[in-house]
């Protein structure tokens, strides 16, 4: 009779052969080939039903599949079923339709199917469902359903396609969504549980260097702000040129002054610019608020560029605020490198005791009269010393000449000249 069921099965006569695995099935429901069968027959359904138009038949046919109780070693029925479940999940994202009450539904009958943790499978799932990590609020759930102890030892290597590109291992993919998704929806309870978990996580893997920004931005969220400083002033030292560390910090501090000099460092750190563009607009309305208008004028103008080159929208409060600017008849700085370098600088000092300064291009303090000349460079005699003033560094100031300025200077050899010059890389009036 098994054989009758197969052969209809094939020759894609699903009707007769439902009809004829459920009189099998009625006469004796306790014997493994009758469930074999109506569960391979239903699978054909399923797998005819996993389209986006039919979605409802596809779940009824799923829920008709676990009711059976397939037993658990049937492993090539419910690996194979696992196959059209990843399937149809990932029709949605291909047509991204983003039907967040369909993989509810899902969800619940994906928690009902036997399969294996810490099997291939069971990881093709958490990968399938990885791909919902911005749009489903069910996110979290599925994950903490799912189970940190269940990668297996291959989630935790990167893999590359068939091009060479390299792939962040999947575990590593998995704990910043999940905590990123903690940061936007998460509740105490949830952050407080998983925190061990990531920190646990860098701990053995300490090449996945984005855990600890997430678990700092937890910790912010939980206001474990003795953890999160004790945290981060370790984490500093390995990484002071990675721009979110400092974007981290600022967001932690509650002065207003101390906050721009965090933002200010994170902006002078390489990065690029998409990278860094939420940073750039938190400086400028912080800028705004500490009367640096010009300042922030030519920060938020970088902004609107930056998105317009990557045809993102432009927020409306950007919009209407450099129109307000713009009325009040203000002009924008035209480079903002050296005054966010002076603020790095008193930044870094807060963090490290010292500022990150390459050897032998160490800082020293000037104050003096101004000179300033026709073609708009500038000269202080401090000292025994005279500190140039290039115009780049003047345009961003409101000084005049004969003005009482103070600021920080650097020493560079000119070989050409075979003395010592003294420029300036900050200034101020008086």
């Amino acid at each position: 009779m098994t054989t009758n069921i197969t052969n209809l099965r094939k020759a894609g006569r699903l009707e007769e052969a439902y009809k004829l695995a459920d009189q099998n099935l009625q006469a004796d429901p306790s014997d493994i080939w009758n469930i074999r069968n109506m569960a391979w027959v239903l699978y054909d359904y399923t797998k005819r039903k996993a389209t986006i138009e039919t979605k409802e038949q596809f779940l009824k046919c799923l829920e008709k599949i676990i009711s059976l109780n397939v037993p658990a070693d049937e492993e090539i029925f419910h690996q194979s079923l696992v196959c059209i479940v990843r399937s149809m999940a990932a029709s949605f994202m291909r047509a991204e339709k983003f039907d967040t009450a369909f993989f509810d539904l899902l969800f619940d009958h994906i928690k009902r199917l036997k399969i294996q943790p810490q099997s291939p499978s069971y990881s093709s799932i958490m990968l399938t469902m990885l791909h919902t990590k911005n749009w489903w609020h069910g996110f979290g759930s599925f994950c903490r359903w799912w189970g940190w102890e269940n990668f297996t030892p291959d989630d935790y290597e990167p893999t590359q396609t068939q091009e060479g590109k390299k792939i962040m291992p999947l575990a590593e993919r998995v704990y910043m969504a999940y905590a990123k998704h903690l940061c936007d929806f998460g509740n105490e309870k949830e952050i407080t549980d998983f925190l061990p978990i990531i920190e646990r996580a860098f701990s053995e893997h300490p090449n996945y260097i984005y855990l600890p920004f997430y678990e700092a931005k937890l910790m912010l969220k939980t206001e474990q702000k003795e953890s999160f400083w004790k945290l981060m002033k370790g984490f500093v030292r390995k990484k002071s040129g990675e721009f979110w560390v400092w974007d981290l910090l600022g967001d932690a501090s509650t002065d207003n002054q101390t906050r721009l000099g965090f933002f200010a460092k994170s902006l002078t750190c390489k990065t690029k610019p998409e990278m860094s563009i939420k940073v750039r607009e938190k400086t400028a309305f912080l800028l705004l608020d500490l009367g640096h208008k010009a300042e922030a004028l030519a920060e938020l103008n970088t902004a609107v560029r930056i998105r317009t080159k990557n045809n993102w929208s432009i927020p409306p409060l950007l919009s209407s605020t450099i129109s307000s600017l713009n009325k009040e008849n203000i002009a924008p700085s035209k480079d903002n490198n050296a005054f966010f370098c002076e603020l790095a600088g008193k930044a870094e000092l807060l963090i490290l005791d010292k500022p990150t300064q390459p050897k032998g291009r160490q800082r020293f303090d000037f104050e003096g009269k101004i000179m300033i000349n026709e073609k708009g460079f500038g000269f202080v005699r401090s000292g025994e010393k005279t500190i140039f003033i290039p115009p780049k560094l003047l345009s961003t100031k409101n000084i005049s000449n004969l003005n009482i300025v103070c600021g920080q200077y650097t020493v560079s050899f000119d070989h050409k000249k075979n003395k010592e010059g003294f420029a300036a890389i900050s200034i101020n009036k008086k």
